[in-house]
């Protein structure tokens, strides 16, 4: 392996910073479930979201669901964008339907950032 190129990981971000820039600051933010960031962020979709959870089940819904990078609404549609193409591949398979359901929504668009 190279000297000069470090791959770091997650408790090692320091090791990618050229030595004249090691005193700035690196911080990793953790993963945060949708959930938890709709109650504090986007508070009127949380009734939708709890609804999907019921009509989906806790498992799927944690893994589908709960893992996306972020969910928007407006008056037709909803938007999931998740970072797995296997995951938009299987909400759109088994899911769409009781997305809109839940949701009061005419189109669902599920975007993969991976």
């Amino acid at each position: 392996m190279r000297k000069d190129f470090q791959v770091p990981d997650e408790h090692d971000e320091m090791a990618a910073m050229p030595a004249d820039r090691q005193s700035s600051r690196v911080v990793t933010e953790f993963f945060t479930p949708l959930l938890a960031r709709v109650e504090k962020e986007s508070a009127e979709i949380l009734p939708a979201l709890l609804k999907l959870k019921k009509l989906i089940g806790d498992d799927d819904f944690d893994l589908y669901i709960n893992t996306l990078q972020n969910i928007r609404r407006n008056e037709t549609t909803v938007l999931l964008i998740t970072d797995k193409a296997l995951h938009k591949t299987n909400i759109e398979a088994r899911f769409m339907a009781k997305i809109e359901e839940a949701f009061g929504v005419e189109f669902v668009r599920v975007v993969s950032t991976g």
